[in-house]
């Protein structure tokens, strides 16, 4: 978890124990609390059960739900987004330092004769999810409403949970903590929580250092993730470990960085991955030992375009005569003692699509095998266990491009092209729809104004891209690789004219 994430949950649970100075938070303590002496030691605790249960799903649906408007608003994980979070938590923080009253305010309480008329587990249960959902009753804190807008603002439905969670936990432990021992340490608390407002004003304080150090944290985890050059005239990166290989721009060698050391590669091809190197040109590949550079296989590979390489496979992309792409795999030895070459035979697990469908740079992770294809249906990411021989489907788009894809265990790095805007996505294999935005920037794509010069505006739509979206760019979101907390992506710019091609890989926290 983030240092980021860990505030922001640190955050949400102090904005709800601050909550239990509201009339409703009073009320609570002592609704279950006196019901000890007539019910029961047994009722009391189940229904501070069920009152903890329903104040965590109450704060869940709130903040979730407002993430979730954020998403559809889109911009999530953009620049824009985080400046506004940073803005609204400094704002908040400034407002608690100088005690500033809580507007907007709900002037409401709890139903109180759910408390006679329910079973008290089941009335308890009710109330937790009213004072959990946030807004329905008094709000005595403004970092409730500064949450509540940096989850719209931050647009992730992960982010929006844990705020929900942080909060339904500070609402409910005040409660759980003072009811069972409401005749001895709930009273004396609820009393000195009542007469001492300074209690209350050193909570809000609290609330305050807390939303400046989320902003602190917004603002380093965005320089974190900015993105950093880390090669020039260079394009398809691999990475393994500490270690990063790449092509030089028009097939002028290859590189490979480990440890410091910079070692320069005669190969058109280059990838890492586990302990191997693979190099290779267009007619065949060699595998190479990266600590002992002893050569493991060689395989002839005519019209090989782009490799991947890991502990047990070597996979590359290949042309096919007469148009579309395949991708050939082949089993690596796992015994040094076999000699060089004495691997299996390749076989085809990608192809035979037809000109009209592409196949992008394979990746690797262990037995895992991660492509994109593009054809006029749409693209999508296809991950296979080439150890199972299974494939699924993790991602598919009609409306955007989805490509590049690199593989580190469970997790997916991949770029979607829209007609707004190009994103370096990361997401996981376990919930691939869930994606983070770690880099993002404008189409590539040109748009017109939507009327002639000097003739009226009224009625054109130049654009349908929502706010924020970045400005159009000359540069492509091009081949990534991915290792650890590292992501790299190629910033691709097309030759134009007597302008060649530029290339330049960048790195991005992950």
């Amino acid at each position: 978890m983030s240092a980021a994430a860990v505030i922001l949950l640190l955050t949400a649970f102090a904005a709800g124990v601050t909550g239990a100075w509201s009339p409703c938070g009073f009320s609570m303590v002592q609704t279950l609390g006196s019901a000890r002496a007539r019910r029961g030691a047994r009722a009391v605790h189940a229904s501070c059960a069920t009152f903890a249960v329903g104040a965590l799903a109450g704060g869940a649906v709130t903040f979730t739900a407002l993430a979730a408007i954020g998403e559809a608003l889109g911009g999530a994980g953009s620049g824009a987004s985080l400046a506004v979070a940073v803005a609204i938590a400094l704002l908040a923080a400034l407002g608690e330092a100088l005690g500033v009253r809580v507007v907007p305010q709900i002037r409401r309480q709890v139903p109180e004769p759910w408390r006679r008329t329910l079973p008290l587990p089941l009335a308890a249960g009710l109330y937790g999810v009213l004072l959990g959902l946030g807004f329905t009753t008094f709000v005595l804190t403004l970092a409730v409403w500064a949450l509540a807008g940096i989850a719209v603002a931050i647009g992730s439905l992960g982010a929006g949970l844990l705020i929900g969670l942080g909060f339904g936990a500070g609402r409910a432990l005040p409660v759980v903590l003072m009811a069972p021992r409401y005749a001895t340490l709930g009273q004396r608390l609820e009393l000195a929580m009542a007469e001492r407002p300074a209690l209350l004003r050193r909570l809000r304080l609290a609330d305050g250092a807390l939303l400046a150090a989320l902003a602190l944290a917004f603002l380093a985890g965005g320089s974190a993730s900015a993105a950093r050059i880390v090669a020039i005239h260079a394009t398809d990166p691999s990475a393994a470990g500490g270690a990063l290989a790449f092509e030089r721009v028009d097939g002028a060698g290859a590189v490979l960085l480990e440890g410091g050391a910079r070692s320069e590669l005669p190969a058109r091809l280059v990838a890492i991955g586990g302990r191997f190197v693979a190099t290779g040109d267009r007619h065949a590949i060699a595998v190479r030992e990266r600590v002992s550079g002893a050569i493991v296989v060689v395989v002839p590979a005519p019209g090989a375009t782009q490799l991947a390489v890991s502990d047990r496979w070597l996979v590359w992309r290949a042309d096919r005569p007469g148009g579309g792409d395949r991708l050939w795999a082949l089993p690596l030895p796992l015994a040094r003692a076999r000699p060089a070459g004495s691997a299996g035979v390749a076989r085809l697990v990608a192809g035979g699509t037809g000109a009209r469908a592409a196949i992008d740079r394979p990746a690797l992770s262990g037995d895992r095998l991660a492509y994109a294809v593009t054809a006029q249906a749409g693209s999508r990411i296809v991950v296979a266990n080439l150890a199972m021989r299974r494939r699924r489907v993790v991602l598919s788009a009609r409306r955007a491009l989805l490509a590049q894809p690199a593989l580190d265990g469970d997790r997916l790095l991949f770029v979607r092209s829209s007609y707004c805007a190009q994103r370096l996505e990361l997401t996981s294999l376990r919930a691939p729809r869930r994606a983070r935005v770690l880099l993002a920037l404008g189409t590539t794509a040109k748009r017109d104004a939507g009327h002639e010069p000097g003739y009226t505006s009224q009625g054109s739509e130049p654009s349908r891209c929502p706010r924020g979206t970045p400005r159009p760019t000359d540069r492509t979101l091009w081949t990534t690789a991915l290792s650890g907390r590292d992501a790299y992506v190629t910033l691709l710019r097309p030759g134009a004219g007597r302008t060649p091609a530029a290339a330049r890989i960048v790195r991005v926290g992950a």
